[in-house]
This record gives C-alpha cells, sequence and structure tokens, in this order.
C-alpha cells in the first residue's frame, strides 16, 4: 500500500487514472493537475483509482494475510436483454486488462 501511495499508478488498460482517492489519508489526488484536496469520510486503509473510462479499482490489505485485496467496479451501457452475454464478456474483458496492467496474475479471477 505505501507503494502505491508513494507512486500511485498513472495508467489502467491504457486509460489516464483521474483521481486517487486515499481513504486513509483522508484525501482525493487529481492526478491530471496534482491537486490534492480533502474528503471527510471515515479513515480507512483503502486506495481507489478512477480511470478516464468511470471505472473504479480500489486496494485494500487483508486483515488476515499479508496480501493487497483489489476489487473492481467495471461498467458498459446494456440497452436491451438480449445483449446480456455480450455485454458480459465486454465487463469479463475490462477486468482482464486491469488485472494484466497492474500485474495481479497471483490472485483468483474465474
Amino acid at each position: 500500500m505505501a507503494g502505491y501511495r508513494a507512486n500511485p499508478t498513472k495508467k489502467i488498460s491504457g486509460l489516464n487514472v483521474l483521481k486517487l482517492y486515499d481513504y486513509q489519508k483522508s484525501t482525493v489526488l487529481d492526478l491530471t493537475t496534482c491537486e490534492k484536496t480533502s474528503i471527510k469520510m471515515e479513515k480507512s486503509n483503502v486506495l481507489q483509482f478512477l480511470p478516464a473510462d468511470g471505472n473504479k479499482i480500489s486496494a485494500s490489505p487483508s486483515v488476515t494475510e499479508p496480501k493487497i485485496k483489489f476489487y473492481f467496479s467495471v461498467n458498459a451501457t446494456l440497452i436491451q436483454a438480449s445483449d446480456y452475454k455480450k455485454v458480459g464478456a465486454i465487463l469479463d474483458t475490462k477486468i482482464k486488462a486491469i488485472i494484466d496492467d497492474l500485474g495481479l496474475h497471483n490472485g483468483f479471477y474465474c
């Protein structure tokens, strides 16, 4: 977590990371302007990266094991129900690209 704080990831899946929320420091860093602002939330050892496409990647250390857990929130437009499988495949591709970009291949993803 210290490494991500000291040297935040600036690109994920080829997209610029626009903001880095640091809930432990109660700050938001705008990576396009380097401006830092404060946020008022309960402190927690969580970092949240917001790339330009509106997705969210959150990182938090495990409380039971010596590892960092990552959580992905990806999005795509679903215009009609019949496109569900196609859009699901797009979302899976986005998640796999994030995993590749961050080098998280030692984890579990299905």
